[in-house]
């Protein structure tokens, strides 16, 4: 290889590199934020699923310990109807006993996806 070659492959592999850690880049910012769920927050306001949900809080890390991170929870108050592998499973049953009735179909995991909403306070036309 001569001169003229070299600075040819040396680039090539200088824009490889800055288009790897350029897609490294745009991967990080579409990741969604989490947090532990340890630092799930209480609901105190007026819901109709407050209830279910501050009790999914205290059971969460019960839940995790024996196996079930992944799997999808119904809770109806402050019970447990059951677990399933599908979100599917789990939603044939509350339609079935629950329909039209206020329960928390949850999947449970460690690390929940921060969900962020906006717009509430805007006044629309």
């Amino acid at each position: 290889m001569n001169d003229a070659d070299h600075e040819i492959s040396d680039q090539l592999v200088r824009a490889q590199r800055e288009q790897i850690g350029t897609n490294v880049l745009q991967r990080q910012k579409l990741e969604r934020p989490t947090i532990h769920y340890t630092e799930l927050p209480e609901d105190r306001s007026n819901s109709p699923i407050a209830r279910e949900w501050n009790f999914y809080r205290h059971e969460v890390g019960r839940l995790l310990t024996e196996g079930n991170e992944g799997r999808w929870v119904l809770i109806h108050g402050e019970e447990i109807i059951g677990i399933w592998d599908t979100e599917e499973e789990a939603n044939h049953l509350r339609l079935d006993r629950f329909f039209m009735q206020h329960v928390l179909m949850k999947r449970i995991l460690e690390w929940e996806p921060v969900v962020r909403g906006g717009g509430y306070d805007r006044q629309w036309r």
